[in-house]
């Protein structure tokens, strides 16, 4: 096909619609009308010979050609828009929204001194966070997110990663608790019951893993998918939590946990958060702001 004959504008409502998988969102995105979105769409439907989306009842699903395609040509306009508006971020005057894909630990620790960050040096950013997934490449492909916060030991090499934080993990547990004040036994632990944080809703965790090398288990009684709501219902019970010790100090010092050294040792694979992007971003005056203002924030967090 001759470049030049296909106007580069159809590229961009496929990259809309590729994202967005819902006709009237992706022409809201664009600033073009339905009509206009879809007159679009015909035209390089027609020029390219493929339906490339099929309307389903769970929205436009992307062809095999169309599926192809997505990753080129989400990568030929995220350079071009870097190149046109990468040298000219200015935090104090940007109205830029950046996407972080954070696990819940990350957003506890390091969402509330980075918002403080941004409100003094670029009051007009936004920030969006969204949980980390098995699509957690393809939307830092893409540009959806602009860069990810979890534990990913050996991402592709598009991908960059650097360690963030590392720590050892604590036992929480209501300040009246039977076994708080008190050192905490692995006996005592594992006579007790437990709260299990599970993003995935998995009846076991690490800690369970590690028990069973040594012919133990543990009694948990109840399991959620994020660490926030945890004080609530701790509070209330006789139940202890495990968790990285800066989400335990932060239910220590303002919601009045008890918090203990956890008697198992969390594994490597356990300790960390890396903070990942795309290579290709590397050098984005934007994201590399981002970036720093992320590290600033992780060290001030050190224990």
């Amino acid at each position: 096909m001759n470049l030049r004959s296909l106007d580069l504008n159809l590229l961009v409502v496929f990259d809309a619609l590729m994202r967005k998988r819902n006709v009237t969102h992706a022409a809201q995105s664009v600033g073009l009308s339905q009509p206009a979105f879809s007159n679009a769409l015909s035209r390089l439907r027609e020029r390219l010979g493929d339906e490339l989306f099929i309307r389903t009842p769970g929205g436009m699903r992307p062809t095999p050609w169309a599926l192809q395609l997505s990753g080129p040509v989400s990568a030929a306009l995220g350079d071009i828009e870097n190149a046109l508006d990468g040298a000219a971020f200015d935090p104090a005057r940007s109205q830029r929204t950046f996407t972080i894909a954070a696990l819940d630990y990350a957003t506890i620790v390091l969402l509330p001194p980075l918002l403080r960050r941004i409100k003094g040096e670029a009051p007009g950013v936004i920030v969006r966070i969204h949980t980390p997934s098995v699509i957690t490449g393809e939307f830092l492909d893409t540009q959806q997110a602009d860069l990810a916060l979890f534990s990913w030991s050996d991402p592709p090499e598009r991908f960059v990663s650097e360690p963030l934080l590392d720590e050892d993990w604590v036992c929480v547990m209501r300040p009246n608790h039977p076994l708080a004040g008190a050192p905490l036994t692995l006996d005592a632990y594992t006579n007790a019951e437990h709260l299990l944080v599970s993003p995935r809703g998995d009846l076991r965790g690490w800690v369970d893993d590690i028990l069973a090398e040594h012919g133990r288990t543990r009694h948990i009684t109840v399991t959620m998918p994020t660490f926030g709501p945890a004080p609530l219902i701790l509070e209330t019970t006789d139940l202890i939590l495990a968790c990285p010790k800066r989400v335990g100090r932060v239910f220590a010092e303002r919601i009045g946990m008890a918090m203990m050294r956890c008697p198992v040792e969390a594994p490597s694979g356990m300790r960390s958060i890396d903070m990942i992007w795309h290579a290709r971003l590397g050098n984005h005056p934007a994201q590399i702001w981002l970036r720093d203002l992320l590290r600033d924030v992780a060290a001030a967090t050190d224990l």
